[in-house]
């Protein structure tokens, strides 16, 4: 009996310093499972916070609009450290931006930040472990400041940007794209040229002593119509008769009644069939060069001249009918055949520093003004089935107007030292644009022609949209008043002869907003 009682007390004594140590393994298995959690949480918000601080410094680089990289890093900075304190516990260890790059598509950089913890981890402490040992993390992230564009060519297979003898052109902080991609995607035969950078899908020769900055780069990716599927507005109402301003005719400015004036013309004085190479011209829209357009236009005047029409008195003038008053010559010019007129056919002409006419928004068969100061009224213009033209030193000026072309013969033209002012509007469904021209309203198989030539001059802000139409700069035409805000979407683009175009493209100048706007992109990387 003694021996068994005193065999289970040695039994029991035996046990407790086991006990014991289990304890403080649980004890310790408990602390470790606190500290490795605590650490981990601590290591995840770390990771968190390095990635706002990464990312935050990488949207400031996007979103501050300034010209200079080394502002736009600098707002970087602050936006990163800024973030990085908003989080008390953390503190910025390191903070490394790598070298801006630059292409044609924007500017490129990096930003890595490093933040670290001083965790107060009394699990870890309990252990024996060292608790000032601090956690650090770090987190990238890329930011792509693109450029703004200022001319997109969409044709895919011709030439899409072009310029050949004098032309000059300048688009200082903003880009000009050509989608096509052939062979001549764009083609620098003449002129000067100048911009933040010119970006060819296709190829992109430079020749004929062009100067030009920077060199295009050429295999670039397409950029879709950036306002393709845009909501147009339709015309609304029957079109009014467009009236020649402060004039003694009256014109629809109709490319149909205008060919029919040239059809009888030659048919009354009986002129052979070369004669009406121009007639077919005129009525098919068919464009042809300067040179080739102007003689072939004297060639009908002269005939027409010599067979006493009775449509023409001798100076080539229509005596009758819808071109009553107009010489054969500005006809050629307001349907695109030619494009310089001799100075003799306005001469007498001058300006006016007066309002001579108001228009109102509204629908027009067709605009031509060739004389008076003309001031259009707020609101949207719609110019349905023939040309909108300004020369013969006219001038049309519009603040917050749009104007919007419908149909194929539906153009826009500026010469004969004409003036056209528009600034577009700031508000409402059609804010931004000044001109547009209804890709819907075009057959597939046609591409008119809108043109800016015989040193008429434009100013414009807003953006011009003519997805369908090729768009010319020729004679001594420009639009060279150095717009702060200038957008064109063509079909083609070509500068000529003495031609120009100035954009100086600052949007913070004017109230009118940028329809296309720059890609901006900041994003983790890791």
């Amino acid at each position: 009996m003694d021996s068994l009682w005193s065999r289970f007390h040695e039994e029991d004594g035996s046990t407790l310093p086991m006990f014991a140590f289990t304890l403080v393994a649980l004890a310790a298995l408990g602390f470790a499972a606190i500290a490795l959690g605590l650490d981990s949480k601590a290591a995840s918000n770390l990771q968190n916070a390095a990635d706002s601080a990464a990312l935050a410094g990488a949207t400031a680089f996007v979103a501050t609009d300034q010209p200079r990289a080394a502002d736009r890093l600098k707002e970087a900075e602050i936006a990163a450290k800024v973030t990085a304190a908003g989080n008390a516990e953390y503190a910025l260890t390191d903070f490394d931006v790598a070298a801006v790059s630059e292409d044609a598509y924007g500017q490129h950089t990096e930003i890595e930040v490093s933040l670290a913890f001083q965790p107060a981890n009394v699990a870890a402490s309990v252990l024996g472990r060292n608790a000032n040992v601090a956690l650090t993390r770090t987190a990238a992230a890329t930011a792509t400041w693109g450029f703004p564009l200022c001319v997109l060519s969409l044709e895919k297979s011709g030439p899409g940007f072009s310029t050949d003898g004098s032309a000059s052109l300048t688009a200082n902080n903003c880009v000009i794209w050509s989608n096509s991609t052939s062979q001549r995607s764009m083609n620098f035969s003449g002129g000067d040229a100048k911009a933040q950078a010119f970006c060819a899908v296709g190829r992109a020769p430079v020749t004929g002593g062009t100067q030009i900055s920077p060199r295009p780069t050429e295999s670039c990716d397409a950029i879709p119509d950036p306002l393709e599927g845009m909501d147009i507005p339709s015309a609304p109402g029957k079109p009014v008769v467009a009236v020649l301003t402060y004039a003694a005719t009256q014109v629809t400015a109709s490319k149909v009644a205008l060919a029919n004036m040239i059809n009888k013309a030659v048919g009354d004085a009986g002129l052979d069939s070369a004669i009406a190479d121009l007639r077919d011209a005129l009525i098919d829209g068919e464009p042809l060069s300067s040179p080739a357009g102007t003689s072939l236009a004297e060639g009908v005047f002269d005939a027409l001249a010599a067979g006493e029409s009775k449509w023409l008195d001798e100076n080539g003038t229509f005596k009758k009918g819808a071109a009553k008053g107009l010489n054969i010559l500005e006809i050629a010019q307001i349907l695109g055949i030619i494009d310089n007129l001799p100075g003799d056919l306005y001469g007498d002409d001058h300006y006016f520093s007066g309002v001579t006419d108001t228009l109102s928004p509204g629908t027009y068969a067709g605009l031509d003004v060739y004389k008076g100061h003309v001031r259009m009224l707020p609101g949207v213009y719609h110019i349905v089935d023939a040309p909108l033209i300004v020369r013969r030193k006219a001038t049309l000026t519009g603040e917050g107007v749009t104007i919007i072309l419908h149909g194929e013969k539906a153009t826009f033209s500026v010469a004969d030292r004409a003036r056209l002012t528009l600034s577009a509007p700031e508000e409402d469904a059609t804010a931004g644009f000044a001109l547009i021209s209804d890709p819907a309203d075009i057959p597939n198989n046609k591409t008119p022609r809108s043109r800016l030539t015989g040193s008429g001059k434009v100013s414009m802000i807003g953006t011009v949209y003519l997805p369908e139409q090729n768009f010319s700069i020729t004679g001594s035409g420009a639009a060279d008043q150095a717009s702060p805000l200038l957008q064109i979407v063509a079909n083609a683009i070509d500068m000529g002869d003495s031609g120009g175009l100035k954009i100086e493209f600052d949007p913070s100048e004017t109230d009118v907003p940028m329809r296309i706007k720059p890609a901006r992109q900041a994003r983790l990387i890791r």
